[in-house]
């Protein structure tokens, strides 16, 4: 099947190599175009301890921003970093890469990104949680296999799995 919009969810593990080399080679076989998507998850309870710390006056709770602040700009920073070099890399084979990188949920973001971007299929990692780790943190993959306006291709972490090309649930459908 060709793909000419391929949105690629990277998350910065060691299996976004095998997602972004998965969708480097659709695109080159269809001479189609990648948009890179990371997203830095919003964590609201992280730092639950540093701001009871700031609530009762062991820490201000401006410096608790500032500090939560500076280490997010960091991280979207080194994040922006590595997507530019991987665009690069998508580059020299000549296919036209952009990337997109923000603070957000990543399920809905993807969704969302793949629905204004008119993707035609959405690549995406398996990180491989089981059970009670995936029913809890949720999966990315199953959110987006779900909530995509288009196939998403799932690269599972292992390379002895198989990749999986999942269809888009039909609207009103059980």
């Amino acid at each position: 099947m060709n793909y000419h919009t391929i949105l690629v969810a990277l998350d910065r593990t060691a299996a976004s190599d095998r997602v972004f080399d998965y969708a480097l080679g659709l695109a080159e076989a269809s001479q189609g175009q990648l948009r890179l998507v990371h997203s830095l998850p919003v964590k609201p309870y992280e730092n639950l301890g540093k701001m009871i710390d700031a609530g009762v006056g062991l820490r201000s709770s401006s410096q608790v921003q500032h500090d939560e602040d500076a280490a997010q700009l960091q991280q979207l920073q080194e994040a922006r970093t590595w997507l530019e070099r991987l665009r690069n890399e998508a580059l020299r084979h000549n296919i036209p890469t952009d990337f997109v990188c923000e603070v957000a949920d990543p399920g809905a973001l993807i969704c969302q990104l793949a629905t204004a971007w008119g993707a035609d299929v959405v690549v995406v990692g398996h990180s491989g949680k089981r059970g009670l780790k995936k029913l809890i943190l949720g999966s990315v993959s199953d959110h987006v296999a779900n909530h995509a306006p288009c196939p998403t291709v799932v690269v599972p972490n292992d390379s002895s799995l198989e990749v999986e090309v999942l269809q888009p649930k039909l609207q009103g459908s059980v």
